[in-house]
């Protein structure tokens, strides 16, 4: 698209130039009486002072020309620029790695970046020495073929797998691999991006388990089966609903009162559970997932599987199904997606959900000011040195816990680095009270932290930037509440600094 309108500016340019040039020169009297009697060049010869406009307007296209593919070639670097810097920031985030190779043979790496090293834990030297270059010297022998067979991939092509891939010292990683077709040195190259998903396919498998362990558990349990007419609305349920749930098992006029007859469903499940029963497919599985109260008047999380059995005219006359209790079930998926966005020493949130987490906070209170405080723990490192990590781990553990004591009213905290947290507090009504927080907090961050009888010094530097002044986002804000800690911790450690705007 840039170069399209790059030549059609110059040929814009050069036309306009050139019919402005023959405009003048034909309007001239001279020419005009020149060329009854001569040809054009003739006249030139005669009139060296239009030959020297015509080299002047040649040159000044020729400097156009060059201006403007100097802007072309400076605009495409200044993009390739930007993309880099996304890149990096991207891959600094993520353990991934890009590899270019030629797919025969050993699978030769032609290039390799620098991620790419991190993830076989070997450099350059050790690349070539140990493993002769062969990016199939990482790989197990059942994905070779995946990374040979990329040859035939067409340039618009790609291809992906995820493999399991270990490094020098024998450690296996889950890699998302993607192959892309490239050329290196005018010979025909794969482009191989390697990001690790290890996490996520840990995450995957303990779900999988989980789901399978529920399976087998609500087989070997007790479950309700029931049925229901639809002709004499009633509702039949096994003799086991009434010692779970302390009511009759059998309920008449069902579908008829059945706001009063699922009144001890939760009062939040309720509306929608009505609706899906009213909406009882003729065809395939039900599957209704709501809170109901046990014999002990506790809810629990119950899931009524059931299938309407249709007459020879296609209308329902009968549904049969059973409920369960997935309670369990329910409180292990709740503790997974926690652990997917909470940092497992510290229990604060991890990086990626704390800025989802305040970004969709600031989306939906955009007219509110906020305020976001950037902690680095002073002198950590000193801290590992002296009294060992693991006094350095229960020291960060310390001072997540006050934290939590003393912002209990929906503050948002996590962590973001080793030793740096963030703590976001939404809408803080004026710039005293922002004051008052950070001191409050600057307090808070000096307190010691006692390990039998060592007495370990704890202080802290906070930046805080405000929102809006100091960031429209997630990002803008921790950007400067980053630079008024740089300049904290620069002067004064164990101090508190506010981002301000240069007017």
């Amino acid at each position: 698209m840039k170069k399209n309108s790059f030549w059609m500016k110059s040929a814009c340019i050069i036309g306009a130039v050139i019919a402005l040039f023959v405009f003048l020169l034909v309007m001239t009297k001279e020419y005009r009486q020149a060329i009854r009697g001569m040809s054009a060049v003739s006249y030139f010869n005669f009139n060296p002072v239009a030959l020297l406009w015509l080299i002047i307007m040649t040159g000044l296209v020729a400097i156009g020309l060059l201006v403007l593919l100097a802007k072309m070639i400076f605009d495409r670097e200044q993009l390739l620029t930007e993309a880099a810097m996304e890149v990096r920031k991207v891959t600094n985030n993520i353990h991934a790695g890009v590899v270019n190779y030629i797919p025969e043979g050993i699978c030769k790496i032609v290039y390799a970046s620098r991620g790419y090293y991190e993830i076989i834990g070997v450099d350059r030297t050790g690349l070539y020495e140990v493993y002769q270059n062969s990016l199939l010297g990482f790989v197990p022998p059942e994905y070779h073929d995946f990374f040979l067979k990329a040859a035939s991939l067409e340039p618009e092509e790609h291809a992906e797998e995820t493999i399991r891939m270990h490094d020098c010292n024998g450690k296996n990683y889950w890699m998302q691999v993607t192959l892309s077709k490239g050329v290196h040195g005018g010979k025909s190259a794969i482009s191989a991006v390697f990001v690790d998903v290890s996490q996520l396919k840990a995450a995957e498998d303990k779900l999988l388990r989980e789901k399978e362990r529920y399976r087998i558990v609500t087989e070997l349990s007790d479950e309700v089966i029931f049925e229901y007419n639809f002709k004499n609305d009633v509702l039949l349920l096994s003799e086991r609903f009434s010692e779970l749930y302390g009511q009759d098992h059998v309920i008449e006029s069902f579908r008829k009162n059945m706001s009063l007859t699922l009144k001890s469903i939760h009062p939040e499940d309720r509306k929608a559970t009505i609706e899906q029963l009213l909406r009882t497919r003729r065809v395939g599985a039900n599957d209704i997932q709501f809170r109901m109260k046990d014999l002990n008047g506790e809810y629990q999380w119950c899931r009524a599987l059931y299938r309407a059995v249709c007459d020879e005219n296609g209308g329902p006359f009968m549904a049969i199904g059973k409920i369960a209790n997935i309670s369990l079930f329910k409180k292990e998926i709740e503790q997974l997606a926690r652990e997917s966005k909470t940092d497992s020493m510290t229990g604060a949130y991890n990086k990626m959900a704390t800025k989802e987490m305040i970004d969709s906070y600031i989306e939906v209170h955009k007219e509110s000011a906020h305020m976001l405080l950037l902690i680095d723990v002073d002198d950590f490192k000193k801290v590992n040195d002296t009294y060992g990590h693991q006094c350095g781990d229960e020291v960060l553990t310390y001072v997540i816990g006050n934290l939590r004591k003393t912002y209990v009213s929906g503050e948002i905290i996590g962590r973001v680095g080793g030793d740096e947290f963030i703590v976001f507090i939404g809408e803080v009504k004026d710039k005293a009270q922002l004051l008052e927080k950070a001191q409050e907090l600057k307090e808070l961050l000096h307190q010691p932290y006692q390990r039998g009888e060592q007495i370990v010094p704890v202080s802290a530097s906070v930046g805080v930037a405000m929102y809006p002044e100091g960031g429209s986002c997630y990002e803008e804000l921790l950007y400067n509440a980053d630079n008024a800690l740089y300049e904290v911790k620069a002067t004064k450690k164990g101090n508190f600094a506010v981002f301000e705007p240069k007017q």
